[in-house]
């Protein structure tokens, strides 16, 4: 299905940011306005099920996910190889569709891969997703009211369906034992403090990428481009510059 998203129009150079699990495009915008400073045409989607993008039903795999990003670009016209900004789950989906068509990607950036979700997280998110989110859902006047992370907010008001499946295939997906199949330069980066991917855990997939570089936000957690954005945009533009890069230790 075409998805929603946010875009520039602009003619440079296409940039394609996807958001994580419970988000939207517009988690990205200040990352919108530090690269308007630029000729990039920056393209930044709802992933199914998320922001303006409705779920039609029936499950929806990593795959499903996939196909839909290849058919939103398609419709935009696109005709030049992508630069894929991911985060969390998109930093996943970034990897699956340069696996799938590797002519179409330029190279990755990914923050906060989650190359193996711990098993405590997936315990919380077990809980969080059965009748605390239900409660949550049933409040969201209310809470929308009260100024807490417009994040939060979203999470909440995101398909509960979608996010159960993407919880349930996070217990399968491994990048430690099965090293991403891609062929483009991979920019890896992670929050120090990060619970759900662990920084000694990006930094091994990194050294299982020989064209691959690594990162570590010394302030962040999870969600680095809110905790450090001055940092995080230095990042992304240099990463999205480089045309070669010297392997990161």
């Amino acid at each position: 299905m075409k998805l929603s998203y946010f875009d520039n129009k602009k003619n440079g150079q296409p940039v394609i940011f996807i958001h994580g699990t419970g988000s939207a495009s517009h988690v990205w915008e200040k990352q919108y306005s530090f690269l308007s400073e630029f000729d990039f045409r920056i393209i930044g989607v709802d992933l199914r099920g998320h922001g303006k993008s409705p779920n039609h039903g029936g499950l929806c795999f990593i795959e499903d996910h996939v196909n839909d990003l290849k058919e939103t670009l398609d419709s935009a016209g696109l005709n030049l190889p992508v630069i894929i900004v991911g985060h969390s789950f998109g930093s996943v989906i970034g990897i699956k569709f340069a696996e799938k068509y590797p002519s179409l990607v330029n190279k990755l950036l990914l923050a906060s891969l989650p190359p193996k979700v711990p098993k405590l997280v997936c315990l919380y998110y077990k809980w969080l997703l059965g009748k605390p989110v239900k409660f949550l859902k049933r409040q969201l006047s209310t809470i929308s009211k009260f100024s807490i992370l417009s994040r939060f907010k979203i999470a909440i008001q995101s398909d509960l369906s979608i996010l159960r499946q993407i919880w349930r295939e996070s217990l399968y997906w491994n990048f430690l034992n099965e090293t991403p199949k891609v062929t483009c330069p991979v920019h890896l980066s992670v929050g120090r403090f990060d619970y759900i991917a662990l920084k000694s855990l990006v930094k091994k997939v990194h050294s299982s990428l020989p064209n691959s570089s690594y990162k570590v936000f010394k302030w962040s957690s999870h969600t680095c481009m809110d905790d450090e954005p001055h940092e995080f945009n230095n990042w992304l533009v240099s990463a999205i510059s480089q045309t070669s890069f010297a392997r990161a230790s």
